[in-house]
């Protein structure tokens, strides 16, 4: 079998594909303290209801998002050039855009403190020319601080390291000589780019999580292979592809939203599948609410990321996450109005309702005391959730001081994390000049089914898309994610510089780099994919835009004008404007190696006609607006059949998740299998 395995904050979600094209899902609690355990806990429990054995694990982890998160790093120092310890803390001299307006505000505090922010004596010039060699002793009383400050990790960014590499190298040789359980991190690894306070964030923040993360995956794949002899385990980067776990060695901070990626890998596949030109995909699990743009089948990439306030440099895909979730907390504040998260009952204790001592309401309380989510019929029954206890939380917590009653308690709680899940979308989409009237809404995750047609309805979507398995579709993105390595180079050079075989000579080597990465990999040579392309801008602009290049042995002039162009019609299409009388600026020249997942089909259910009366379960009394409870129709989404239509009010059950059709709404299940409702239809 080959096995999608997804990490989150409450649930660890799994699903396998044997030889035979038949896919088995299984959910099992995550566990906090070793999420390795419930890894291992998952695969078992799949394979006793599967069959078979692992061949391929692909894995997506939080452990390092939630690392930085929580500042639960390591003891981490930085090794600089001279007078340049406090680039962390100077940054772009620029307020959170978050918070432009508010003075209480501020910048997060820098990974590593000032103390134990350190200068070699060296200089490389802008050209790469050594303008001050390597002063070696200094290295070495860096090294006897961070030993005696105990620290287990070290970040090295010299200035312009990106063209000349060796004074970071023989810094790290001299560093892990004097302090041989040393991690090194250096910039011209991780972040080989210009822009020293972005490269240098980037390689602090891999290095904070490097301990943390290696060690993870170390001992991850020693209990695999004791228990699973033979099984190629494989981990989900934030760009969405996949990579060997011994190549994450040194790269911890391509983990860093590796879990969200694999919600965003499966939503545009799905979207390939099904010809849905614009989609917006969103991944409410236990803890967070994940939102993915799709254009044309695509996960919008970028290099230009922050995470948590710190800017990351590298190739990620474009998914925002707010802490919006089905264990997220309700409270009051000080001033008496109900509030939502980010705070989040996560596995332990979880929900009320789970029963494992858990007192704060939560979403998924408010979902079972409005009769959405069964409380016989979680995980298929695996679970059975306590109404009476997530009832009595919500009026003792919620109704009695704000006065309202229990059934307004709970449908407030879903009127508040609606409101800020549709913020979010808002946010990454509307202020980004999308037109959401033109877009679909693809929900999945355990809980985002539940809320889907409400949040389409008040952002005027058109139609929501509810996957196959969605409490498991971020799994199934790592089945489907393509191995994957970005390369790039700085070369900084004016239109009227560029030397085509210089350029090629570039592209080639960057090339050669990755194919070197797949043939470690085992990727066939028909299974291989070489893109190009390049970051360009305006001169005297700050940023740049990435324009594909067409792959050749040999560039020419006319390669290069049609480069040019190229990113003209980009800035005029972002920007509506072009500077046709501007020279051009080649800033970084980029080479991302793929190598080609097999192709996954999900199995298609059988056709029927219009009624859908082989899956009724049966009826139950659901609340849909906070004001009375309406008999609604139960269906078991297994035995639904493809041109099936279910009228509202309505609720479609299965092991994982399950999907709210309010009044005056209507689902039709497409060919493939998806869940399709208008949300127009209410309106």
């Amino acid at each position: 079998m080959r096995i999608g395995i997804d990490v989150g904050g409450t649930f660890t979600d799994l699903i396998g594909i044997d030889d035979r094209g038949r896919l088995t899902v299984r959910k099992t609690t995550t566990t906090p303290q070793d999420p390795s355990e419930g890894v291992l806990t998952g695969v078992d429990k799949l394979l006793r209801a599967a069959g078979g054995r692992p061949r391929l694990i692909v894995h997506g982890t939080t452990i390092g998002t939630n690392a930085l998160l929580e500042r639960k790093g390591v003891k981490t120092g930085l090794l600089t050039t001279a007078g340049f310890r406090d680039v962390l803390e100077i940054g772009r001299v620029q307020r959170p855009a978050a918070g432009l307006y508010d003075f209480n505000v501020d910048n997060p505090e820098p990974l590593v403190p000032r103390a134990l922010r350190l200068e070699a004596v060296e200089r490389v010039g802008s050209d790469g020319a050594v303008v001050t060699p390597l002063d070696e002793d200094s290295v070495r009383r860096a090294a006897a601080v961070f030993r005696q400050e105990d620290v287990r990790s070290v970040a090295v960014s010299f200035l312009f390291s990106f063209l000349k590499p060796d004074h970071e190298r023989r810094a790290r040789e001299i560093l892990q000589s004097e302090l041989p359980d040393l991690f090194v991190s250096l910039s011209s690894d991780v972040c080989p780019e210009f822009r020293e306070f972005e490269r240098t964030s980037t390689v602090v923040v891999s290095a904070y999580l490097a301990p943390i993360v290696e060690g993870y995956v170390e001992r991850l794949s020693q209990r695999l292979e004791e228990r699973y002899p033979q099984t190629e385990l494989r981990l989900i980067q934030a760009n969405g592809g996949a990579m060997r776990a011994s190549a994450a060695k040194g790269r911890a901070v391509n983990l860093v939203n590796s879990g969200p990626a694999g919600g965003a890998t499966a939503a545009a596949f799905l979207a390939r599948l099904t010809g849905e030109s614009h989609v917006v995909s969103v991944d409410m699990g236990g803890t967070s609410f994940d939102i993915t743009p799709i254009a044309e089948g695509l996960a919008h990439v970028t290099t230009e990321s922050k995470f948590d306030g710190f800017p990351i440099k590298i190739a990620m895909d474009d998914v925002n996450v707010i802490g919006a979730g089905g264990g997220s907390i309700a409270w009051i504040d000080r001033g008496g109005a109900l509030n939502v998260g980010p705070q989040s009952a996560s596995a332990m204790p979880g929900p009320v309702c789970y029963g494992r001592g858990g007192e704060e309401p939560t979403v998924t309380d408010a979902n079972v005391v409005l009769g959405r989510i069964s409380p016989d019929y979680f995980l298929g029954g695996e679970i059975k959730l306590q109404k009476d206890r997530a009832a009595e939380a919500i009026r003792k917590r919620l109704g009695e001081p704000l006065r309202l009653s229990l059934e307004q308690a709970a449908h407030g709680i879903l009127r508040v994390v609606n409101a800020n899940m549709a913020r979010g979308i808002s946010c990454c989409t509307v202020q980004r000049g999308y037109d959401l009237r033109e877009f679909s809404l693809m929900a999945f995750g355990g809980a985002g089914p539940l809320h889907a047609v409400d949040l389409a309805e008040e952002l005027d979507m058109k139609r929501v898309i509810v996957p196959p398995f969605p409490g498991a579709f971020s799994a199934f993105g790592l089945l489907v994610a393509d191995t994957r390595h970005d390369f790039a180079k700085t070369i900084m050079l004016k239109e009227t510089d560029v030397d085509p075989a210089r350029l090629t000579k570039i592209f080639l080597e960057l090339e050669r780099r990755g194919q070197a990465e797949l043939d470690e990999d085992g990727i066939g040579e028909r299974d291989r994919k070489i893109l190009w392309s390049a970051d360009l801008r305006f001169e005297g602009q700050s940023y740049e835009l990435n324009v594909p290049v067409t792959r050749k042995t040999r560039l020419t002039d006319l390669d290069v004008k049609r480069i040019l162009d190229e990113f003209n019609r980009l800035h005029e299409r972002i920007y509506a404007f072009k500077a046709v009388d501007e020279k051009s600026v080649f800033v970084n020249v980029r080479v991302t190696a793929i190598g080609l997942s097999p192709e996954i089909r999900p199995p298609k259910p059988a056709r029927g006609g219009a009624p859908a009366k082989d899956a009724l379960k049966g009826l139950r009394r659901v609340c849909f607006d906070g004001t009375g409870f309406a008999e609604s129709r139960i269906y078991e989404r297994n035995r639904l059949k493809a041109g099936n239509v279910i009228e509202g009010p309505a609720v479609v059950e299965e092991e994982i998740s399950c999907t709210v059709v309010p009044p005056r709404t209507s689902l039709r299940v497409d060919a493939i299998g998806n869940l399709l409702i208008d949300a127009g239809a209410r309106r």
